[in-house]
C-alpha cells in the first residue's frame, strides 16, 4: 500500500471524484482548532486538508504537550471519528493558513452505501496504519534522541508545504518547542543537538525556522536508506 495519509487517493478516479464534490470548504487561521480531543465524532464528518498544514497534539494532566505528527496538503484527517462516532482522539491545530474541504457525515454515509469498496478502502488503510503505529512504538523505544530527532526533521521536510523539490537548500518553519513535543525531548536538549548540526554545516536555525543545507547528514544519523521511509512511523499514529 501506497505510504500516504490520504485514503481517497486510493479509490477509482470516478469515487474520488465523487467525494471530493461533496467537500465543504472551510478555512483556519493559525493556532485555531480544526477540532478538539474529547469532542463528539457523532455526526462530525472528516477533513482532507487542501493547502497548508496541521499538527496534532494532546496535552497530559500535567499541562505537558505533545506534537503526534504534523500533516499537510492531501491528507485526511478525522476519519476514524467518520467510522465509529466515538470522540476525537487529539487536538488538531492549524499551523499558519490552512484550508480544508469537510466530507460532512450525511454526505459520507450516502457515498459508503452507494460505493462499498469505500468502507474496504477505509479498512485497509488502517489496518495499514495501525501496523506503522508498531514501528512508531519500536522508534520510540530503541532509537536514542538524536536519530529521533533526524527522523522527524526528514519527516516534515518530505511534508512541508514550504519544501521546495530538487531546492539545495529547504526550509522548515518549526519552533524548538514544537520539535521537542514531537520526539519527547526537553527544548534545551533539542537546541544542543540543533547547534551541533549547525556547526557541522549541513543545517541553520534561527527561532522559528530551520535550513537544511544538505540533507545527506540527516539521512545517515536517521539509519534509513530513503528519507521517505523514515516517516512511515512517526506519520501512522494519527488519523
Amino acid at each position: 500500500m501506497s505510504n500516504t495519509a490520504n485514503w481517497i487517493a486510493l479509490l477509482p478516479q470516478h469515487i474520488q471524484d465523487e467525494v471530493t464534490a461533496t467537500f465543504k470548504i472551510k478555512h483556519f487561521s493559525d493556532g485555531e482548532h480544526i477540532y478538539r480531543k474529547g469532542e463528539s465524532g457523532a455526526g462530525a464528518g472528516q477533513y482532507q486538508i487542501l493547502s497548508g498544514t496541521v499538527r496534532l497534539r494532546v496535552i497530559a494532566d500535567n499541562g505537558k504537550e505533545a506534537t503526534y505528527v504534523i500533516y499537510g496538503e492531501g491528507d485526511c484527517i478525522g476519519f476514524l471519528s467518520a467510522i465509529d462516532n466515538d470522540v476525537r482522539p487529539q487536538d488538531v491545530i492549524a499551523i499558519g493558513e490552512v484550508k480544508v474541504g469537510k466530507i460532512l457525515s450525511k454526505d459520507f454515509e450516502q457515498l459508503t452505501e452507494k460505493y462499498p469498496i469505500i468502507y474496504k478502502t477505509l479498512c485497509e488503510h488502517v489496518a495499514y496504519r495501525i501496523r506503522e503505529v508498531f514501528n512508531m512504538y519500536e522508534y520510540g523505544l530503541f532509537f536514542n534522541l538524536e536519530r529521533r530527532l533526524a527522523n522527524q526533521i526528514l519527516f516534515l521536510l518530505a511534508f512541508s508545504a514550504t519544501n521546495v523539490p530538487n531546492s539545495a537548500c529547504q526550509e522548515l518553519e518549526f519552533t524548538q518547542e514544537m520539535l521537542a513535543s514531537s520526539v519527547g525531548a526537553t527544548r534545551q536538549a533539542i537546541n544542543k543537538l540543533l547547534k551541533d548540526w549547525s556547526d557541522a554545516g549541513f543545517i541553520e536555525y534561527h527561532y522559528g525556522k530551520i535550513r537544511i543545507l544538505d540533507s545527506k547528514p540527516l539521512v545517515k544519523i536517521s539509519g534509513v536508506d530513503k528519507m521517505i521511509t523514515s516517516q512511515v512511523a512517526v506519520k501512522a499514529i494519527a488519523s
